[in-house]
């Protein structure tokens, strides 16, 4: 058995500052090098006493001035195991003993099983096969079909992953998958399990193998042999259904359009200069005075094509309130129900204008590089183009056809079908802000998002959707 490893304020300090230098290296942890101003150490939880040790570790993280708690698993050894990775490992730390070698508990099989089995209380298999980051996620892959859900970002109260798939699963709702247990601590939920039996095709797969075989074979969308016309109407009722479900179980509201440029303007992403957010603002508010909103209900908050999953009968939506540029905070706040269906529109364009621009670049690789394209050559651009922004339109009518054909849903709608577009071109625009910022800041050195780089995105004419 060992002692407590860390047993000393120069050892909890020498942590804390290797920690400075790995957290932003994290797949999961989503904030640059130069955001991080300062970190705590809140408390080490000792998991597994062996060695390896395995910890339980939630820091207070000074993100751009702005403190978050995230969890982390760390384990203490005095050599790294072989099989965990470079970027996995943390640092060295003084005991009063030899020193210790920290690094990331997930990265070492031994270590997340001893986790797993700590959290998942036996439930599923306590093996851990795989790991996947995204941020403030981590998914574990375990054993015998199941899956662990770590929520990296701490915040008090239900998380919506666990809470609204919960009410769904009560609902006999089959397009969720509840958690069979939940690990939860003072309030806070810190993980999930789940069984994982039901693993489909992921949305943007679904999405991207049909327009790449559309502009294949540059044929007409319906005779598209990958067309997704049929399973996007069902994923649009699906959708419908959820809403539905959510306002009869949770409650709807009244708002006004003052009110939603407020909760869109703070939970703008923290990237952003003063002058491009009052720019942004500024499009936003061209909107405050609308009063066709609709109700207001709790929404899936991170639907997107990464988090819907085609599968035999049917579809089936995850990651609840998982959004990355949002918090818990904003998540349990009542929104449009079109801000769900704008992100799978807003992903639909993403695809289409990615494949287009994939096939663009390699006929330009095979005429030998970026000489001016001739007649012909601009002709099957333009050709292209065309086919790209069919598939997207086609995909936006069967989604939003088979939203409409489920008839409750309509009351939770504005009247007007102006309105309705005008609020999903709003929801739109939030999304490409976010890509935008996603897109300039990956380099360390870009910490505020200039306005130039903004300009060009702003409410201008609505796109007409219904």
């Amino acid at each position: 058995m060992a002692n407590e490893p860390i047993d000393s304020p120069e050892a909890v300090e020498e942590l804390r500052r290797h920690l400075f230098d790995w957290l932003p290296r994290q797949a999961w942890f989503d904030a640059l090098d130069g955001e991080v101003e300062d970190i705590t150490i809140i408390r080490m939880e000792t998991v597994r006493r062996e060695w390896p040790v395995v910890m339980w570790v939630p820091l207070e993280v000074q993100i751009d001035s702005a403190p978050i708690i995230v969890q982390t698993v760390l384990a203490l050894a005095p050599q790294v195991p072989d099989s965990v990775r470079e970027t996995a490992v943390i640092g060295e730390v003084p005991t009063s003993g030899d020193s210790l070698m920290v690094y990331d508990a997930l990265a070492d099989p031994e270590s997340a099983d001893a986790f797993v089995a700590h959290v998942s209380a036996g439930v599923g298999s306590g093996t851990a096969v795989s790991s996947t980051d995204a941020p403030w996620v981590t998914s574990i892959a375990l054993g015998q079909q199941w899956e662990l859900t770590l929520y990296r970002r701490v915040e008090a109260g239900a998380h919506p992953d666990v809470e609204l798939t919960g009410l769904l699963a009560e609902a006999g709702m089959g397009m969720v998958r509840p958690p069979a247990a939940v690990w939860r601590k003072n309030h806070y939920d810190l993980a999930a399990v789940r069984r994982a039996v039901r693993r489909g095709t992921p949305g943007i797969e679904v999405a991207r193998e049909s327009v790449d075989e559309l502009l294949s074979r540059r044929c007409q969308p319906r005779e598209n042999p990958l067309d997704v016309v049929e399973s996007i109407t069902d994923l649009g009722r699906s959708i419908a259904e959820v809403h539905v479900e959510l306002a009869d179980r949770l409650g709807s509201s009244l708002s006004d359009g003052q009110k939603l440029v407020e909760q869109l303007v703070a939970r703008l992403p923290r990237q952003l200069s003063q002058a491009a957010v009052d720019r942004i603002a500024e499009s936003y508010r061209r909107l405050g005075f609308a009063d066709d909103l609709g109700l207001f209900i709790r929404v899936h908050g991170n639907l997107e094509l990464h988090t819907v999953e085609r599968i035999r009968n049917g579809w089936v939506l995850s990651g609840f309130g998982c959004d990355p540029a949002s918090s818990l905070m904003h998540e349990r706040l009542p929104m449009s129900p079109l801000s769900d269906l704008a992100g799978l529109l807003h992903g639909f364009q993403t695809v289409a204008a990615e494949a287009l621009a994939q096939v663009v670049a390699g006929r330009a690789r095979e005429r030998g590089g970026p000489d001016e394209p001739d007649f012909h050559e601009q002709g099957a651009r333009r050709e292209l183009t065309v086919l790209a922004e069919a598939w997207e339109e086609r995909s936006v009518d069967a989604l939003i056809s088979g939203y409409t054909s489920y008839d409750p849903v309509h009351r939770l709608l504005p009247v007007e079908r102006i309105s309705r577009d005008a609020l999903l071109t709003l929801f739109e625009l939030e999304l490409s802000v976010r890509d935008a910022v996603r897109s300039m800041s990956r380099g360390p050195d870009i910490l505020r998002i200039p306005v130039e780089r903004v300009e060009g995105l702003s409410v201008g004419e609505v796109r007409l959707r219904w």
